[in-house]
């Protein structure tokens, strides 16, 4: 089984890249048998310039799972994860488990790029894990990470882990709305 997760931040890896890395070792830690693959923008020099490998759409439609992460960017996610969320076909998430990984400056942000991942998931006809993680990006400002924090991205991931494995290969219907207008005006 695997697990691709998106590093969505246009910016260098720092706070948010350690929230990720944590909650993959859970899952290397935590899942005999699950990989974890990592991806991200390749170009953090400017954050207008970032783009993705052109392989990133193909490991996330051959995903078991999938997190994206992403920092709280004026109230939603980030330019560069969108445009790759742009790049991906209908099938590449759908009825595939997706969790929410946001890291924002202040608690008051928890929702702001959850409602709209959560929304554009909905489109995919993903099946997004009901608790996301927020963390404020403070918690990540060094090595030491308190053990509250740590259960909670442990409990983030054995939710995706578990939500894949239960699936068994399983699709569930109708076909979003996208897939059966596409039918419509093509037939």
């Amino acid at each position: 089984m695997r697990l691709v997760t998106v590093y969505g931040s246009p910016t260098p890896p720092g706070k948010m890249a350690r929230a990720l890395g944590l909650m993959e070792k859970g899952v290397r830690d935590r899942h005999p048998g699950w990989s974890v693959e990592r991806i991200g923008p390749r170009d953090h020099a400017s954050p207008v310039a970032a783009a993705w490998d052109d392989d990133a759409v193909g490991l996330i439609g051959e995903a078991d799972a999938v997190v994206l992460a992403s920092p709280v960017y004026r109230g939603s996610l980030t330019g560069t994860l969108k445009l790759l969320i742009d790049m991906l076909p209908n099938e590449a998430l759908r009825s595939k488990p997706v969790g929410i990984l946001t890291v924002a400056a202040a608690p008051h942000h928890f929702l702001s790029a959850e409602r709209h991942l959560r929304d554009i998931l909905g489109w995919f006809g993903a099946l997004t894990a009901p608790n996301s993680a927020f963390f404020v990006d403070s918690t990540f400002r060094t090595d030491e990470v308190d053990a509250e924090v740590l259960a909670a991205l442990g409990e983030f991931t054995d939710q995706v882990v578990t939500l894949s494995e239960s699936l068994n290969g399983r699709r569930f219907g109708p076909d979003p709305l996208t897939v059966r207008y596409a039918r419509k005006t093509a037939g």
